[in-house]
Order: C-alpha cells, then structure tokens, then sequence
C-alpha cells in the first residue's frame, strides 16, 4: 500500500489477511472532523488493529504516517523502498510453505478469532475435517532433526 488510506481504504487495509505500505503510506478515519464517526470502516479496524489505536484513529481523524503504519499493517517497505518488494518478499515466504497449513491455520484464526478465550483452541484440521497427527509429527520430527520439512501438498 501505498499514499493514503481514508476511511473506506483504510477498512479495505484493514480487512486484508496481511497489509504492506510504503513508508510513504498514510492512513486516516476523518469521519470525526466533519462531524461523522466511521462506523463501517470502524468494524474492521476494531477486529483488525489494536483497540487503542483503533480507538485513536477513530477518535482523532488524525493522519498516520508510516511510523504510524507499522502499528497498523504487517509490515512497511522501510526506509525509500517502495510496499512493491515487501509484498513480493512476503507473498514469497508464504507461497514457500505448505499449502494446506496456511490454508487450514488461517481457517483457525478466523474460526476462533469471535471464541470465547475459555473456550478450547481449535485445531487446525485437513481437507477431511480431522486432525492430522500423522502429518504434524514428520514435520516436527524435521523440526527437531534440524531438516527442512518436506511438503507434500504442493501442486
């Protein structure tokens, strides 16, 4: 991502699994200024962003610049480098791993993200919707071995 993010953009940044900017990105919710409370970008930020950043972004209408955004994003380009490579790096580093993992951790997250915290944490399952303790134990065994651990879910 890259320049500014209001309002509505910034529910899009929000609501993303994973957000990059620039460290030219700005982000805002002015709503406020003009007498307006960003209720719908507000939602994703909420479930999204730390409560009191949300909080603040909502409440101020302030601009955030990129200091700000690494807060609020999962990672910033740095320093005159543009979001493009940090998105290749990090679209990169996860197409690395195993397909079903991500796909079945991030089914996890979402699933248990609304949980009450006294409620058991899910387990990630595979395709037949059953734990694979099979597959967890080679990977861990590469893990303690120091090997790289081999995926068999690749196209």
């Amino acid at each position: 991502m890259a320049g500014l993010a209001s309002a509505a953009g910034c529910q899009l940044v929000a609501s993303c699994d994973l957000a990059i900017a620039a460290d030219t990105a700005r982000f805002c919710t002015p709503g406020v200024n003009i007498g307006l409370f960003c209720s719908t970008p507000m939602v994703a930020l909420a479930r999204n962003v730390a409560s009191k950043h949300a909080m603040e972004m909502l409440l101020t209408g302030d601009l955030f610049d990129a200091q700000d955004a690494a807060r609020m994003v999962s990672s910033t380009g740095g320093a005159g480098k543009s979001a493009f490579g940090g998105v290749s790096a990090l679209a990169a580093k996860i197409a690395s791993k195993s397909t079903v993992t991500v796909r079945t951790g991030k089914e996890a997250f979402y699933r248990q993200i609304d949980m009450p915290l006294a409620e058991p944490t899910p387990t990630p399952r595979g395709d037949d919707g059953k734990p694979a303790p099979a597959r967890r134990r080679g990977r861990i065994s590469a893990f303690i071995g120091k090997r790289p651990p081999q995926w068999s879910d690749e196209p």
